[in-house]
């Protein structure tokens, strides 16, 4: 019975640590730090993975975190979109889509 209940709690963390790997924040670099996941951003959103689903989530309507910078040998970098999700998902779906260039 106790191996039995080491199983179940055994699975129950490894499915908790799966959905929580799921939610990947914003990555950045030495210059560009990401920010904390306290509200201020929307979370990390991909509107191609959404194709028939306009976000109404809670902070859709916040930006993401934007950050970018030029390297010393003239590379630009970028992280982020500061783009809402909902002015992604526009921008990718609406008509005239493809605006986010």
């Amino acid at each position: 019975m106790k191996s039995m209940l080491r199983i179940i709690a055994i699975t129950a963390l490894m499915g908790a640590q799966l959905a929580g790997a799921e939610t990947e924040w914003y990555v950045g670099d030495q210059q560009c730090r990401p920010p904390k996941n306290d509200g201020t951003y929307s979370a990390p959103y991909d509107a191609k993975e959404h194709p028939g689903e306009f976000p109404t989530f809670p902070g859709a309507d916040k930006p993401g975190w934007f950050c970018s910078y030029q390297r010393e040998d003239g590379v630009l970098v970028q992280h982020g979109n500061s783009l809402t999700p909902q002015q992604q998902w526009l921008a990718v779906w609406a008509a005239g889509a493809n605006d986010m260039n």
